[in-house]
């Protein structure tokens, strides 16, 4: 279905600059964007990627109806490969030293 181009006026858009002739670097409105791209909604977002991994492993996770559940399952995860990170570079680091170090 086709929206008349006449709505579409009227209606505009709702992230819409309201100031688009002015200097960006003086500009207030830095956009809608911003939000959704830090804070929580990054966190949301990257908790929400990783109960559609889970799902399709088979782990039953919802963010929507369990988002206690599903926050503490990707934290849980996330530590898991942190620390599995961690123990993997103090392997290479006693396996070949650290040559950064070294004078």
């Amino acid at each position: 279905m086709k929206i008349p181009h006449i709505m579409i006026q009227k209606v505009g858009l709702c992230g819409e600059d309201p100031n688009p002739d002015d200097n960006p670097n003086e500009k207030f409105y830095a956009g809608d964007n911003r939000y959704r791209m830090g804070g929580q909604a990054l966190e949301w977002k990257q908790v929400n990627i990783h109960a559609w991994k889970a799902s399709a492993r088979g782990q039953d996770i919802h963010p929507e109806a369990a988002p206690t559940q599903a926050e503490l399952h990707y934290w849980r995860e996330k530590n898991i490969e942190e620390k599995k990170r961690l123990c993997k570079k103090e392997k290479i680091m006693e396996k070949y030293g650290n040559a950064a170090s070294e004078d």
